[in-house]
């Protein structure tokens, strides 16, 4: 069972957890997280329910443990909320993720008091409700059909060195003039002073709205790498990022590495992304980034014949790794150059911390702050040796 309190914003997070136990909702809890920008603060829960429980049962519950929530602890705006089935709550399954939400205080206070907790639920804007809520053996075998066993080919060193020997060339070339080489994007232009703001994974509650507030209030935008599985749970946030005007990309469906799969089901994992990024935003992207950065031929020549760039990265400072918020800033910008592509991910406290001070270094160096596709198209020729920032 997952801890009850994530240990983001501990205060917030022992309030919201008091609320419920007051109102009597704590029980079906299992994970409370919380954290702030500085501008805004939100709380994401998820919560169990029965695998054979009613949508209304399920919706009558949140729209109470929401009332529970806003009515007393002040410091939220936002609640984000995931609910999974019961029997998915074991090691080594993914969670049977059937019903999210994410709801305003304005959205819940200003309801009316006599509304039935269902009926608020049912109005809110951000929810989204498994298409098979009620049929949880379907819902279950379509889940496992992305959680086959694929060919790994980290397994084999001899396969793994020759793959990188084979793309070496390209990576240079890339990395060196900026230019597009067999379908890969290594390094945006030279041409502009200008880096490429990329975030991998997600949506991600909590952390995807505090990223896309952070982004507005800095007047940045950005691309963002997005997980088909992901995107169909959390469509309202994919959405949220394209209105903003950030660009979006595919990042898979199911996050696993795709190298040593043949053609037809790597096509298959990549065009079910597309799907539910086509139903959730209205755009089908233009550009891929392979899950954990690997690739070989046959994944980028997949992409490609999809209508995809392969897009990789010059900087990856590693915030996932938990380095602490002066190192992580410290490794974002030692490899800032003209064209260059940075690496962040959704879902790390730290990304959304670091952003506003990097910015103000990269604005006083005169880099500007964009999206992939505005560093294309990528003109041969001018290249700029690699250099760093300075505080």
């Amino acid at each position: 069972m997952w801890p009850p309190l994530a240990g983001a914003l501990p205060d917030v997070e022992a309030e919201v957890l008091h609320a419920l136990r007051r109102a009597g909702l704590s029980g079906r809890v299992v994970r409370i997280a919380a954290d702030t920008n500085g501008s805004m603060t939100v709380a994401a829960l998820t919560v169990t329910h029965p695998a054979q429980s009613s949508l209304y049962e399920l919706q009558t519950y949140v729209g109470r443990l929401l009332r529970a929530i806003f009515q007393r602890v002040y410091a939220l705006d936002e609640v984000d909320l995931t609910a999974v089935a019961r029997h998915q709550l074991e090691p080594g399954g993914l969670p049977d993720v059937t019903f999210t939400a994410a709801a305003s205080r304005s959205e819940v206070l200003h309801a009316p008091g006599n509304l039935p907790s269902a009926d608020l639920v049912r109005g809110l804007p951000r929810v989204w409700v498994h298409p098979l809520f009620d049929k949880p053996a379907e819902r279950l075998q379509d889940s496992l059909l992305t959680q086959l066993p694929v060919p790994d080919c980290s397994a084999d060193p001899l396969r793994t060195v020759l793959d990188y020997l084979q793309d070496l060339p390209d990576r240079l070339r890339g990395q060196l003039r900026g230019e597009v080489v067999a379908g890969k994007l290594y390094r945006g232009s030279p041409r502009r002073r200008a880096v490429a703001l990329t975030f991998d994974d997600g949506p991600t509650p909590l952390y995807t709205p505090l990223l896309l507030d952070t982004l507005n209030r800095l007047r940045l935008h950005a691309t963002f790498f997005l997980v088909g599985r992901r995107v169909e749970q959390y469509p309202y946030f994919a959405a949220a990022l394209v209105q903003a005007g950030h660009e979006l990309g595919n990042h898979s469906y199911a996050h696993r590495s795709l190298v040593g799969l043949p053609p037809d089901r790597v096509r298959e994992d990549l065009q079910r992304a597309q799907r539910a990024l086509l139903r959730a935003t209205g755009r089908m992207p233009k550009l891929f980034r392979p899950p954990g950065g690997r690739y070989n031929r046959t994944v980028v020549a997949v992409a490609s014949d999809l209508g995809m760039l392969t897009v990789l990265w010059t900087d990856d400072p590693g915030d996932y790794k938990g380095l602490g918020l002066q190192r992580l800033q410290t490794r974002l910008l030692s490899r800032v150059y003209s064209g260059g592509i940075l690496l962040l991910h959704q879902g790390v406290p730290d990304t959304v911390r670091v952003l506003p001070a990097a910015w103000q270094v990269l604005r006083r160096h005169g880099y500007t702050v964009t999206r992939v596709r505005d560093l294309l198209p990528v003109p041969e020729g001018a290249w700029e040796p690699p250099g760093s920032l300075r505080r």
